[in-house]
């Protein structure tokens, strides 16, 4: 069991009302009355503060803790505006512009579509768009007569400009994903040509290792190519190679997320990587060292997408508050990597993959932890029986009564902090994601490790064994794809849901994030049963289904 006071996390003090404060700056940009009126509140607060406390008197702690919090609210009010300043609008109809486009993010294209798109900032402009300078954008680019571009090159662009439309009365759809990036222009049906500077060396060399990685991993498996684009989509993000029944049954199965380079990728290639140097008696903290290193170039030539990026920002924050014996916990250096996030990217906030992965994980720790040691702890087969006296087959059972009741008790946190962001931002109530996670997480774990072996035997020269375990990890993926496909034919494994009001679907993610963290904070007996009530009454109240 956890032991007391093991999910301390002071920094939630700050963490808490500074999120406050940036969600109030998003719905009420912060105007220069607004900032000196802040100041002078916080300032009044911390002179009775430090009254109260050179006084002694009662209630000394009381303002000093609300000054602090305040404090937080406001520094969230004011930092949002000053990291993502908000960007100049384009009302006018669509107009030809020619502009210089940094490179930020490409979006792996469909084959069958005939153009690619991704994320830029715009370095020059000329004519009437030269305003747009400085702006991040989203581009659209005709594969036919545009230059293939890389990440962190420069390139001339000559295409029709136009607002990203508003995502009015839902929270759903790309636009809603580009308007939480702070994206709100695009750049669309133009031609992307003459490089103007080349990408810089760093991004190349990823480039390069990523062409390589993609070969390892289609060695053996020419003649399969559905499974070859699961295979390259779980390895390496490329959830464009899947095809649109694909896209669909994972999605409806609620295991969609083993595409995205993010979470699960991350921490079972850190676990490789970290069992691979312990085997190899490498010393625990240079193996920390040496492993967050390679975990960060993984994460790089994946793409460096933002799933991937914070995953890796959790696991460092993790592995380092253990490793070097930080005074801390699992909960106190989730905290520190969501406010570390925060403060270099304010704007993911308001991105469905932050709320999400940050609920998911903070799930695991407060609920899903704690619950799998009381059920474990519970399961006591032949318990008047000497273990000396048990066969093989009983320990087998009670070994894999532990694992299944621990699998079980994660999955099931998972799957309540999870079902708010499903609903508001997918529109789909996946009960099957419960067995389905209990299921494919596993098999997709062996697919990612299996996968992971065959490209440092592939880059290391061992081509026959990369083929094995291709091969190995070919199978793993034909039954997954076949659960899923079998599962989401199933009556009542998804249903289409959506919230009354766009509103409600943070708002729930809220209620029940916060009941579970009340419910770890108060060591509340079977008190996970309150979060599940919560979400229960937020689904009955401000649901509608089909």
């Amino acid at each position: 069991m956890s032991s007391p006071g093991s999910l301390r996390a002071p920094l939630l003090w700050l963490l808490l009302p500074f999120m406050a404060g940036l969600t109030l700056a998003e719905l009420h940009r912060p105007v220069p009355l607004d900032v000196r009126w802040g100041a002078g509140v916080a300032g009044g607060m911390a002179v009775v503060a430090w009254l109260f406390r050179q006084r002694g008197a009662r209630g000394a702690q009381f303002a000093w803790s609300a000054t602090l919090i305040g404090t937080a609210g406001l520094a969230g009010y004011l930092w949002l505006p000053l990291r993502s300043p908000p960007g100049l609008t384009w009302d006018a109809a669509p107009r030809e512009v020619n502009v210089v486009l940094e490179i930020e993010q490409i979006y792996a294209p469909a084959p069958q579509r005939k153009t690619f798109s991704g994320l830029a900032r715009i370095v020059s402009a000329e004519g009437p768009a030269s305003g747009l300078a400085g702006q991040r954008v989203y581009f659209a680019a005709i594969r036919r007569i545009s230059t293939v571009p890389d990440v962190s090159g420069h390139y001339r662009y000559r295409g029709l400009v136009e607002p990203v439309p508003p995502a009015v009365g839902s929270s759903r759809g790309f636009d809603r994903y580009l308007e939480s990036l702070g994206v709100r222009l695009r750049l669309m049906r133009g031609q992307l040509h003459e490089q103007q500077r080349p990408p810089q060396r760093f991004r190349h060399f990823c480039a390069r290792v990523r062409e390589r990685l993609d070969g390892i991993l289609e060695q053996g498996l020419d003649r399969y190519p559905q499974i070859s684009s699961l295979y390259q989509a779980m390895l390496l993000g490329e959830k464009a190679v899947l095809s649109s029944e694909q896209q669909s049954a994972f999605m409806r199965s609620g295991v969609f997320h083993i595409f995205s380079i993010s979470g699960l990728h991350v921490g079972v290639i850190a676990t490789a990587i970290l069992s691979g140097l312990t085997l190899l008696r490498v010393p625990r903290r240079e193996a920390s060292i040496a492993g967050l290193v390679v975990l960060w170039l993984y994460v790089q030539v994946t793409g460096a997408s933002t799933p991937a990026e914070r995953a890796f920002l959790m696991i460092a924050f993790l592995v380092s508050s253990r490793v070097f014996r930080l005074p801390g916990n699992s909960l106190a250096a989730l905290a520190a990597a969501a406010f570390t996030t925060l403060l270099l990217e304010p704007r993911q906030l308001f991105m469905a993959g932050f709320q999400m992965s940050y609920s998911v994980v903070t799930a695991l720790v407060v609920m899903g932890g704690p619950l799998a040691d009381r059920w474990r702890s519970a399961w006591k087969p032949w318990r008047e029986l000497p273990e000396s006296h048990w066969g093989w087959w009983r320990h087998a059972t009670r070994w894999g009564g532990d694992g299944f009741l621990a699998a079980a008790a994660i999955t099931w946190a998972a799957v309540i902090a999870s079902t708010p962001g499903s609903i508001g931002n997918f529109g789909l109530f996946s009960p099957g994601a419960l067995l389905g996670n209990l299921v494919i997480v596993p098999l997709a774990s062996l697919a990612i490790i299996g996968g992971f072996i065959s490209l440092l035997c592939g880059l290391v020269g061992l081509l026959p064994l990369s083929i094995l375990f291709n091969h190995a990890s070919a199978v793993v993926i034909l039954t997954m794809d076949a659960l899923v496909k079998w599962t989401t034919a199933v009556p009542g494994v998804y249903f289409p849901a959506t919230f009354d009001r766009a509103w409600m679907g943070p708002a729930a993610q809220v209620a029940v994030l916060g009941t579970m963290l009340l419910v770890a904070s108060r060591r509340v007996p079977h008190g996970h049963w309150l979060a599940v009530v919560v979400l229960a009454l937020t689904m009955i109240l401000g649901v509608k289904f089909g």
